[in-house]
């Protein structure tokens, strides 16, 4: 992947933000006793970084691909539904300071920002199995139930009037869906992936900043009074220079998606513990406080409790579909380690392998042994190219595999030479497979790029009334040769009075 933007450029951008994070540290503390000044600074001011990460997140969403460009498609949509929110807020309380109620539609945008937001995290992450990332919003589900649940039975409700207006409960809904936020780039995001992307990690980073920024925000507006161009604004504006500086980096160098973790660091524990002392402190508290278990307490409990169930199933699954995955992994491995990547044969090592097994067994019934080798094949390569060679080598294997009967063993034994096995295979018999063989071969040319080209085998044949069978290879191969020495395109049979291969076997060309 190419960049998109100069290095210098991006450096740029990424100084001028980090200078306008640390200039507006500085007018926030230069206007804490100035309201007019503090309005501006958290109204006004505030909107500059948000608006700017509008505009690099469109620009990354353009430039970039496949799931990167959904990725930041998402991430777009969500801040500016961030801005339209924070404009109104903004626009309001700028103009009429303390005398208004947060209009509906800023809380609309900032719903809105939040719920895009979540799902760009898990279209960031979404290499995971379908089965991990469910298991994984399970156990945002219960972690985000059960704490939500025990902090407002114990805390939040006792701090609340009694009649709960709708602010309130919009204003509840923040920590909530931020908690989500940051359970789901946890367990499903850094949990189950590794090599982040350094763009999805400091958007990641940002969700963090702003869950703990809207906690800080839910519980200021509860007890006391919110006020603009305070240290709260500055912490948001970490958060917001931060998904500024992603697309930046998105920009600059797209990287690989995150990759899944084969075993994913997911909080195996943790909701079920969160979800035991949810219950346990739910239960308790209501007791000590009324004597009694209201009805929606104990749906709660057993919501959880089925939650806990279902996503130790998940677990369960996941598990075992991972371990079916590395079995057909390790028989992939062992295939492989006795195939031939050019033929698909056997290779030579699984042969030996099988006529060592075979003597160690002590086989009683007779085998017969053939060794092939391919006329002239050297200037096959020489005339046409390796590549052309390759074409041959494959098609003269597979025509060697068709003359065989069942139960026969083929393997390439190395360069244009094969070996094969006969099992309780006498002496007339194997000379006729080896002579079907021959004729296989040598039955119509091969047709390359170039051209049609002959091809012809010379086979060895030895069987076990020549020598045990730590003998055939070598007896086969001195047929071989004979039948080379003869003028190829044959069959020979060994035989006592065979000249030995080391006698000389011709080289070069005339192989």
């Amino acid at each position: 992947m190419s960049r998109t933007f100069p290095d210098r450029v991006c450096r740029r951008w990424v100084l001028l933000a980090a200078t306008w994070l640390v200039g507006y540290f500085v007018l926030i503390a230069a206007t804490k006793d100035s309201e007019s000044g503090r309005l501006f600074v958290g109204d006004i001011l505030y909107l500059v970084p948000l608006a700017g990460s509008v505009a690099v997140a469109l620009v990354a969403a353009r430039r970039l691909t496949g799931r990167h460009r959904t990725f930041w498609s998402l991430l777009t949509i969500a801040y500016t539904a961030q801005l339209l929110g924070e404009g109104v807020w903004s626009g309001y309380d700028y103009l009429a300071g303390d005398d208004f109620t947060q209009p509906l539609l800023a809380d609309v945008g900032y719903l809105t920002a939040s719920a895009v937001t979540l799902v760009a995290v898990l279209v960031g992450f979404g290499g995971a199995s379908a089965l991990r990332r469910l298991r994984g919003l399970v156990d945002t589900a219960i972690i985000v139930l059960g704490v939500g649940a025990a902090a407002w039975h114990t805390v939040i409700r006792p701090q609340l009037s009694a009649d709960l207006n709708l602010t309130d409960l919009i204003n509840l809904t923040y920590p909530v869906l931020d908690t989500a936020m940051i359970c789901c780039v946890l367990i499903i995001g850094a949990g189950g992936h590794t090599r982040i992307p350094l763009a999805v990690r400091l958007v990641g980073i940002s969700c963090g900043i702003n869950a703990v920024c809207d906690l800080a925000y839910t519980y200021v507006s509860v007890n006391t009074e919110y006020d603009s161009g305070g240290w709260l604004d500055a912490a948001f504006s970490v958060g917001i220079v931060c998904n500024f500086v992603a697309a930046i980096v998105a920009i600059r160098q797209p990287e690989p998606p995150a990759e899944p973790r084969s075993f994913d660091r997911g909080l195996n524990l943790t909701p079920v513990l969160l979800s035991s002392a949810a219950v346990f402190t739910l239960l308790a508290s209501q007791k000590a406080r009324t004597g009694n278990v209201d009805t929606t307490t104990l749906a709660i409990s057993g919501v959880l409790f089925i939650g806990v169930l279902f996503r130790q199933y998940l677990f369960t699954a996941d598990r075992t579909a991972l371990a079916e995955q590395l079995r057909q992994a390790v028989e992939e491995q062992q295939r492989l380690a006795v195939t031939d990547s050019l033929t698909g044969l056997h290779n030579r090592r699984y042969f030996t392998e099988e006529l060592a097994a075979r003597q160690a067994g002590g086989a009683l019934h007779p085998a017969a042994l053939l060794v092939v080798d391919l006329d002239h094949f050297k200037s096959v390569n020489d005339t046409y190219g390796h590549l052309q060679g390759d074409v041959v080598l494959r098609e003269a294997a597979a025509r060697i595999a068709a003359a065989l009967r069942p139960g026969d063993l083929v393997a390439r034994w190395g360069g244009e030479e094969f070996v094969v096995l006969l099992p309780d295979t006498p002496e007339a018999e194997a000379t006729g497979v080896a002579e079907r063989i021959r004729r296989q071969v040598a039955a119509q040319p091969v047709r390359l790029t170039t051209g049609p080209v002959s091809v012809t085998a010379s086979l060895g044949v030895a069987t076990s009334r020549h020598g045990t069978d730590s003998m055939l290879v070598e007896r086969a191969d001195q047929a071989l040769y004979e039948a080379k020495r003869s003028g190829r395109d044959r069959v020979r049979l060994w035989e006592a009075a065979t000249p030995a291969r080391s006698a000389a076997v011709p080289a070069g060309p005339a192989r």
